[in-house]
């Protein structure tokens, strides 16, 4: 543009600012901007256009091929718009769209092929992906080109578990974006997949010799890794780690998530307000968790006052709370109350709620936390799939345990391994054996499929699995219910072959012996106080309150409240951050719901064998 015509401009933008019209001339100032600069964004053979980024809408670009004056800048439209509607989560459309497209040259089969590859990808058609990526020639396209075909590769490989190739793929295209907002996008998904791995992946992951790229990304997760768990050491180590990689495309462009994380600030609490049924017929449960709250607080300077959730209305709590001064509330217990106190204002305080309920929303200052069969549920379906297995039959009570357990575990099978677990309700142990015995057929499945979604209300799609097909069975049942379903697989021809996983609802005090050694080899989780119970405070507690598994662990829930309303800051501003507690290994999952990894144990030899 010459400086005579930038001179114009400068001139024009004065006179629309002064008369506060820019915003009614500005599209007709564009046009002679653009005319006198000799720019066209949108017009260009196919060897151009389609090499570019696609950076309108769908809608957009559908416009442009309605009012295209040939077949090959139409075809080039409906393309782009093929591309946006894939990120715009219109997978149908744009797979009819391409379907459609009738004659096309050389260089609109490349741009299809690529769009047609992401779309098996995100299908999971990963042997259709791969062979239509390999009829792609990687040495032919353009830099916008190669990060579409490097981003569709990574999600094949993910698709397969394969993280180590997945990150690489997206490194590669990570080396060909130029575009800020999709290279953010992109180094957003490589630190997503970094952070999912555990160590032992992590350490398998082998840079090439000069691979810069990829060593500073093992090398930034290994610094967050290292720092997690004391935040405030994290600032200098991403900033350590920013000086020995000045040109890395994060030293820039940190990942999201250490952004936030690189806001966080400690917050100390010393007013806290504890909200529990300490009369009626709750007290029991409401004095347990208070104990352990109390016995972890210790010798805090910290002030708590505990305020009776069955005598005083949650809404008047509340509000003497912040009159008091109060910086955090604890509690409540029962769902009623939770729903009453997430119905009041409570902006200023930290909330952990000691419960969950259907009306549980994701809320900046409040978490939700209890032993919960949502998180159990969670936590098994992570173990079961870490054991490598893929079909797993999911055992429930027909009743409101049951379908909280099945609900929950399907959710996070589904994001495991993008399809739904099988499920199996039953009124009786009996029932087990005979649905086993009669297989799983499609036409079972289906049924199983209506009555879960009649229960809950979620639209779940189960797997047709055969007997032969299972894999694993988890189980929701007392010990009573367990011992029979176990004698019924153990007397099976095929039971042997089945790996057995139960809840910490089987685990009791009363299980003796002869017990142990009909569960040989079946796997249960329970909360980590309960799987040493020869500490001294297991010793304390365990005579405290008579032995009862179910008191001992709301009295290590208790105390589990105490570690997370001091840790609340960073619970919510630091991905990944991990609490060691009584009743598991606690984290925040989403909307602010703490997660529960718990420990796993098996019976072996008539004992009890600690997995991990």
């Amino acid at each position: 543009m010459s400086k005579t015509n930038a001179s114009k401009t400068n001139v024009l933008t004065i006179l629309l600012q002064r008369y506060n019209i820019k915003h009614l001339l500005m599209p007709f100032f564009m046009v002679l901007f653009l005319s006198a600069c000799n720019v066209d964004l949108f017009s260009g053979s196919s060897g151009t256009i389609l090499q570019r980024d696609a950076n309108a809408s769908s809608e957009f670009y559908l416009n442009r091929a309605e009012q295209a004056k040939d077949k090959t800048e139409k075809t080039n439209y409906q393309l782009l718009s093929a591309r946006v509607l894939l990120t715009e989560n219109k997978m149908s459309q744009a797979e009819a769209l391409l379907a459609s497209l009738q004659g096309l040259d050389k260089e609109q089969t490349l741009d299809k092929n690529l769009i047609q590859a992401q779309i098996y990808a995100n299908k999971r058609a990963n042997s259709n992906a791969t062979a239509t990526l390999q009829t792609i020639p990687l040495n032919q396209l353009s830099n916008s080109q190669k990060a579409r075909y490097y981003v569709a590769q990574a999600k094949v490989a993910a698709n397969q578990n394969n993280l180590t190739d997945a990150v690489k793929s997206l490194v590669q295209a990570d080396q060909v974006i130029t575009d800020t907002e999709r290279k953010q996008q992109n180094i957003n998904n490589i630190w997503k997949l970094l952070r999912a791995g555990n160590a032992t992946t992590l350490r398998n992951i082998t840079p090439e010799s000069g691979d810069t790229a990829l060593n500073g990304w093992l090398s930034l997760i290994n610094a967050y890794n290292s720092n997690i768990a004391q935040p405030e050491n994290l600032r200098n180590a991403i900033q350590s780690w920013r000086s020995a990689y000045p040109n890395h495309s994060a030293a820039y462009l940190l990942p999201t998530e250490i952004q936030d994380a690189l806001n966080y600030q400690q917050m100390a609490l010393n007013n806290i307000a504890l909200l529990l049924p300490t009369s009626g017929n709750a007290q029991l449960i409401g004095t347990t968790i208070k104990k352990g709250f109390d016995e972890a607080r210790g010798a805090s300077a910290v002030q708590v006052t505990t305020y009776d959730t069955m005598t005083t209305p949650i809404a008047d709590i509340v509000a003497q709370a912040k009159a008091n001064g109060v910086q955090a509330l604890v509690g409540p217990l029962i769902k009623n109350n939770v729903d009453s106190m997430l119905a009041n204002d409570t902006a200023g305080l930290q909330v952990l709620a000691l419960n969950s309920t259907a009306n549980a929303q994701p809320i900046a200052n409040v978490c939700y936390y209890g032993l919960s069969p949502e998180a159990e549920a969670r936590s098994a379906a992570d173990r079961i799939w870490n054991d490598g297995v893929r079909n797993p039959l999911v055992i429930v009570p027909q009743n409101d345990l049951g379908q909280r357990t099945a609900s929950a575990f399907n959710l996070r099978w589904q994001q495991l391994a993008a399809t739904d677990a099988t499920t199996q309700f039953y009124n009786s142990p009996n029932d087990i054996l005979a649905a086993l015995q009669s297989g799983l057929g499609n036409v079972q499945s289906e049924q199983r499929s209506e009555s879960i979604a009649a229960i809950t209300g979620a639209n779940v799609q189960t797997s047709g699995y055969t007997r032969e097909d299972i894999q694993a069975l988890y189980i929701v049942a007392d010990s009573a219910d367990l011992l029979d379903i176990k004698n019924s697989i153990n007397n099976s021809a095929y039971g042997r072959s089945l790996k057995l996983y139960a809840t910490s609802r089987s685990n009791s005090p009363n299980n003796g012996p002869d017990y142990r050694l009909t569960m040989e080899g079946l796997k249960f989780s329970e909360i980590p106080f309960l799987s040493d119970t020869q500490n001294s405070q297991y010793a304390q507690v365990a005579s405290a309150t008579g032995g009862d598994y179910s008191l001992i662990r709301l009295y290590a829930m208790g105390s589990d409240a105490w570690s997370l309303i001091n840790k609340f800051n960073e619970l919510r501003q630091i991905p990944g951050y991990t609490i060691n507690g009584l009743t598991g290994k606690l984290s925040a999952g989403n909307g602010c719901n703490i997660d529960r990894e718990m420990t796993w144990l098996e019976y072996q030899g008539g004992r009890i064998r600690v997995l991990n």
